[in-house]
């Protein structure tokens, strides 16, 4: 199974449907959170279009898996296919995910027991809008970086795929593999 994962779309259609694109493959796309609104923080974001954006999602026809971001709201609910929950727990050939936003939790170790409590092998999060795969303490903790804003040095706009214990960071713009990252335990 390959999966796709992006998070931080900030409303931002443009973003959104290069990531599909590029995700095109996948059988399952997980989604991180910060899905229509950009925040008061951020600027706005390229192509920012929340209804275009809806109207998208809720015409696709892809198999795609969201979580409820620090700036979505309960109106949100209203819009999308389903009310967004804080959470979401998914397996698949025996690897067991927890999907959240992230801004529940700062500390590394925070973010591991969390996973722990769900006997996960892997926590994917966002709200960062910086990308990272590593290892801590049995876990893999992912984060796609954001697909609208990004916030990590070189500013560049990331997604990830996850297939058969690799793990690719992906330039939303170019389609390259960024970082590529083998789970060796397995």
């Amino acid at each position: 199974m390959k999966i796709g994962v992006i998070s931080d779309i900030h409303g931002s259609l443009t973003a959104f449907d290069k990531a599909l694109s590029l995700l095109e493959e996948t059988d399952i796309i997980l989604v991180a959170g910060d899905i229509l609104y950009h925040g008061a923080r951020n600027p706005l974001p390229e192509g920012y279009d929340t209804k275009g954006l809806v109207e998208r999602i809720n015409k696709s026809n892809k198999n795609i898996i969201f979580v409820k971001g620090n700036v979505d709201a309960l109106v949100d609910d209203w819009v999308l296919p389903y009310p967004l929950p804080e959470y979401a727990l998914i397996e698949e050939n025996g690897l067991r995910i927890v999907l959240y936003h992230g801004h529940h939790h700062k500390l590394e170790e925070d973010r591991v027991k969390f996973a722990k409590r769900f006997g996960a092998d892997m926590l994917v999060f966002g709200h960062t809008h910086q990308p990272i795969v590593k290892d801590k303490d049995g876990i893999t903790l992912l984060n796609p970086g954001s697909i609208a804003l990004p916030k990590q040095e070189a500013k560049l706009p990331t997604l990830a795929i996850i297939k058969r214990g690799r793990i690719d960071i992906i330039s939303l713009e170019s389609g390259e593999v960024l970082f590529d990252y083998t789970n060796t335990s397995d």
